[in-house]
């Protein structure tokens, strides 16, 4: 019996999202044609990906519907998402999500978009916090999707991804702990030590993205929460000290602490960091709102098994 291969267009193909999708796929060359959309073919992850068999199509996707048509012709499957910290603009990333989501509508061909999201933070929160630009931009993507390209959303899987593992690893002076001169490693964050986050490994991303489009209309009009382990940071430092048998301390700084912190440490503007605690505080005043019921829980999708943290602190070194 003779499989037709689909034609797979996938966004961010040389980061950890589309990269994993990618990796993914490549494993399957008898179900998959690959295209890897790009603005620079000759930086080394796309020359990789040429190298592995990956079509790579040139395009700089900022809102420019004609370049996403061209992109997007004759996809069956189309992997989506919008990066809000390359500009750091909601409405920028409002407007690139849109023109993706008009382009993708009118393609013929396609059978399945699978779009990166997060959650309404309003809404999960009951409206305690109004600043998570970085949630509500996409957010509202999705609902222009639902609510303006009805067809589109009638064959559209939405996944909601949530804390990295792999922070530890791009960014490791906000997810790691610093030692002090005593030897005691210590970590800062606004939660109480009980309060957990959805937490996953990237890198499974191209495996639930397979499962998906091998389960037909089993996820149209789904919202996936992804995530493995709901984790609070504070157990997440215990066992990194328990592995490399080293002193550790969690403090649970204030919020506007640790706004100050994402400042002078890292650098963020006032606005982004009030962005980033304000998602952190929705976890410590609202719960893990990736486990509510509403969400298909990617934990218990068959044949998906995904890291955990203990996995993940075995395999890198992060002390």
């Amino acid at each position: 019996m003779t499989v037709t291969k689909r034609n797979v267009v996938v966004i961010g193909a040389t980061g950890s999202q589309g990269g994993s999708v990618v990796a993914e796929f490549l494993k399957h060359p008898h179900l998959y044609h690959i295209r890897a959309i790009t603005r620079d073919p000759s930086k080394p992850k796309a020359q990789k990906l040429a190298a592995q068999g990956v079509e790579l199509y040139c395009a700089d996707l900022e809102g420019d519907r004609e370049a996403l048509t061209a992109a997007f012709s004759s996809a069956h499957v189309i992997y989506a998402l919008t990066d809000f910290w390359q500009k750091q603009s909601a409405a920028a990333e409002i407007e690139q999500g849109k023109a993706i989501a008009d382009a993708a509508a009118g393609i013929t061909t396609l059978q399945h978009f699978i779009w990166s999201a997060l959650p309404d933070p309003v809404a999960l929160s009951d409206g305690q916090f109004l600043n998570v630009h970085h949630w509500k931009g996409k957010s509202l993507i999705t609902e222009y999707i639902q609510t303006q390209k009805p067809d589109l959303w009638a064959k559209t899987t939405t996944i909601l991804f949530p804390n990295y593992f792999e922070n530890t690893l791009t960014d490791p002076q906000r997810y790691l702990p610093v030692k002090d001169a005593s030897g005691t490693y210590n970590l800062r964050f606004p939660h109480s030590p009980q309060t957990v986050l959805p937490n996953v490994a990237i890198r499974d991303t191209g495996k639930l993205v397979h499962l998906v489009l091998e389960s037909g209309s089993t996820y149209f009009t789904k919202t996936i929460a992804f995530w493995a382990q709901a984790l609070s940071e504070a157990d997440k430092l215990a066992e990194l000290g328990s592995y490399y048998n080293v002193p550790i301390h969690y403090h649970a700084s204030s919020a506007s602490e640790f706004q100050q912190l994402l400042m002078t440490r890292d650098g963020m503007s006032e606005d982004i960091a009030l962005d980033f605690t304000e998602q952190l505080l929705i976890f410590e005043k609202c719960g893990n709102v990736y486990a509510r019921e509403e969400f298909v829980q990617a934990r218990d999708i068959p044949g998906l098994k995904l890291q955990t943290w203990s996995e993940f602190i075995r395999q890198h070194k992060l002390l």
